[in-house]
């Protein structure tokens, strides 16, 4: 009798120590909204109006490092702690082309000059500004003038030396797209300024295009060089202090000199496994006074790597001296609505926050958001008052783990005194 009370007294803590498991993972509640779950604020100062305004700040780039990645954590508040709706967007680049009937009416070869081709775009050409080679060479670099003309006899520069070229034995295409200032000429005069042969031109497209440069800004990052794990590389590796958010290009200081070297920019999570991420090239040519240089890769897609590796591949040319890379970012924007009388903080810094959605985004167009006035955002505050929105078991899960063990052992102790008793019985 005294042996199954103890059975069943060791079956109630049995019991009571899974329950206690079991409440604690069912624990989580939903996300509470209170002003103290978020961290991290900071005052935005705007003129006094007398009128609802659209009003706008930029994102603090030290704020992503309090903040989740790609800010779903981001809020507006009112000095009352009542949330103010707002848009958020990014000034990306933009690129219109038109593409222009063109019809080729020469393509000749001046022995010891130049290639030329000879183009009309039609009677009543509308603007344009750039003109694609095709041709069916691989590996090639040339020099390229491009003049203009309204009747084929009087001729005006409109791009006295551009480069075209293509590597493929490098995997690297190039350009052969050549721009010049906008004029509506009906011909166009390319020459391809390598007398020693003939360059094959296959076709040429003639376009105007409109390029709307984006917003960019350097990224505050720890950039150290490395030793390259190839002989010939310049290598560096970069910590950017949090995972990566809006970063849209690296751009490179070099030394004034001429060359054209493939970028590979690898990224990863934990500083050891390593992934590609991206590919460009950089270069500058000079001939006589005209230069012309790309000394930019674009980043392709967002990632979320925290570690990030560069290398210039200098082939078995001597890498390159004096070139420091840089990190550009795309600043983020938020734009609201302010009110008379009003005061405004931003807020972030908050574990568990889903990104809102505000009807302001679909009541405000481009136009309107470059028109808002301009606010700034001061210091950053840490909440004295705040509260970790994480469930009870996120933040105390040692002490779950403690529980579900004991209950283990309890569980294996019984069955083991079972065991026993059965064993004497029999």
């Amino acid at each position: 009798m005294n042996a199954d009370r103890q059975n069943m007294g060791q079956h109630r803590w049995i019991a009571a120590a899974i329950l206690l498991a079991a409440s604690l993972t069912l624990a989580a509640t939903p996300l509470p909204r209170a002003r103290n779950n978020w961290r991290y604020s900071r005052a935005i100062e705007l003129p006094a109006t007398d009128s609802t305004q659209l009003a706008g700040i930029v994102v603090p780039q030290d704020a992503y490092l309090h903040a989740q990645t790609w800010l779903p954590d981001i809020r507006i508040i009112d000095e009352s702690g009542d949330e103010v709706p707002f848009v958020r967007y990014a000034r990306e680049d933009s690129t219109n082309s038109k593409t222009l009937p063109t019809e080729l009416i020469e393509n000749s070869f001046a022995p010891g000059r130049y290639t030329q081709v000879m183009l009309s775009v039609g009677t009543s050409a509308p603007f344009h500004n750039a003109v694609e080679i095709e041709t069916a060479e691989t590996d090639f670099i040339e020099w390229v003038s491009v003049e203009a003309s309204d009747d084929a006899q009087v001729w005006r520069i409109v791009q006295d030396r551009a480069p075209i070229f293509r590597f493929r034995k490098e995997s690297r295409e190039g350009t052969q797209t050549v721009s010049y200032s906008p004029n509506n000429a009906r011909y166009l005069r390319v020459r391809i300024l390598d007398g020693e042969k003939q360059f094959p031109v296959l076709r040429a497209s003639v376009s105007y295009k409109t390029v709307e440069p984006p917003e960019r800004s350097s990224m505050e990052a720890t950039i150290t060089a490395e030793r390259a794990e190839h002989a010939g590389e310049n290598a560096w590796r970069v910590d950017l202090g949090t995972p990566a958010l809006n970063i849209r290009e690296v751009r490179f200081a070099v030394n004034p000199a001429e060359f054209n070297r493939a970028v590979e920019i690898s990224t990863s999570e934990d500083g050891v496994t390593w992934s590609s991420f991206a590919r460009g090239e950089i270069y500058r040519f000079r001939r006589g006074d005209a230069t012309e240089e790309h000394l930019a890769v674009a980043v392709p897609s967002y990632t979320t790597s925290r570690y990030w590796r560069i290398i210039i591949v200098n082939g078995n040319d001597a890498p390159l001296p004096r070139v420091v890379p840089y990190i550009y970012m795309t600043p983020a924007h938020i734009a609201f609505e302010q009110q008379p009388g009003h005061s405004y903080r931003l807020l972030y810094g908050q574990s568990r926050a889903q990104a809102p959605e505000y009807d302001l985004a679909r009541r405000t167009d481009a136009k309107q958001e470059d028109a808002a006035v301009v606010g700034n955002v001061g210091p950053e505050e840490e909440n004295p008052d705040y509260a970790d929105p994480k469930p009870w078991t996120e933040k105390n899960r040692y002490f779950l783990w403690i529980v579900v063990g004991l209950a283990v052992l309890l569980l294996g102790y019984s069955a083991i005194r079972s065991l026993r008793k059965n064993s004497a019985a029999s």
